[in-house]
């Protein structure tokens, strides 16, 4: 039952996953073409501005999975094919879930490009810097931390979606429209629930100095993200399985 199980789980993710090597591939291309293009038109010090093509496609990388988020699931009610993944022997957790994963994919995959083609050009540029930044445990410390938290705030924002758009599902009219507004107002509630975070975005300390305190900070920040996150996609599932009718 259980391999029964996993291989179904297998076959929705490879199915979705077919369907994002797009976005993946653009993503791709675009951190390549613009971290070369800088990298091969400046020298020196000017190689700095790598890091502007860097965060411009680290933007894409986190952007096109969330309007993917709203077109895997849009694309089987407007083709009427999610009625036919209803009617199979899976659950609504495994059908989201493995959407979920798919997305998280296209994120992890999108972004690591990113990263590593942004960190050779970089450290090809500024070997000196780069060795300060490996031989100091804080500064590694804080990246990984910095992009955890990105993923579980991403991972957020995918439940989000997921939530939003079955709320809408229940209304025969304005189900985007509402679809929207729930999107919105989960956003706002959990901006009102959440403790204060934005200090890790303004305080300087973070940028200047390191400490365990401020990854302990960032940390609780992802944790905090990853528990609204699964409440949002058990509700999500509890919608599918026990509102949405073939």
């Amino acid at each position: 039952m259980e391999t029964s199980k996993s291989k179904m789980f297998k076959s929705l993710y490879l199915k979705d996953l077919r369907e994002v090597r797009t976005e993946i591939i653009v993503v791709a291309a675009v951190a390549i073409i613009l971290i070369s293009w800088a990298y091969l038109r400046t020298d020196g010090l000017a190689r700095g501005i790598i890091i502007a093509p860097m965060a411009f496609a680290l933007g894409l990388a986190g952007f096109l999975p969330i309007i993917t988020s709203f077109r895997l699931l849009g694309r089987e009610w407007s083709n009427s094919t999610i009625y036919m993944m209803m009617s199979l022997p899976v659950s609504g957790s495994m059908i989201l879930g493995s959407k979920l994963a798919v997305l998280l994919t296209e994120y992890l995959a999108g972004t690591l490009i990113v990263l590593l083609s942004g960190g050779i050009a970089l450290l090809t540029s500024f070997p000196d810097i780069w060795q300060e930044f490996i031989g100091n445990p804080y500064y590694i410390q804080l990246a990984a931390a910095v992009y955890l938290v990105s993923i579980t705030g991403i991972f957020f924002i995918f439940c989000n979606s997921f939530l939003s758009q079955v709320a809408g599902r229940l209304f025969k009219k304005a189900s985007g429209f509402i679809s929207a507004l729930v999107f919105l107002g989960v956003f706002i509630t959990a901006g009102k629930i959440m403790p204060e975070t934005d200090v890790l975005l303004t305080q300087s300390q973070l940028l200047v100095s390191c400490s365990m305190q401020d990854i302990g900070v960032i940390l609780t920040k992802g944790a905090i993200d990853l528990a609204f996150a699964a409440l949002l996609f058990i509700a999500a599932v509890i919608i599918w399985e026990r509102r949405i009718e073939l």
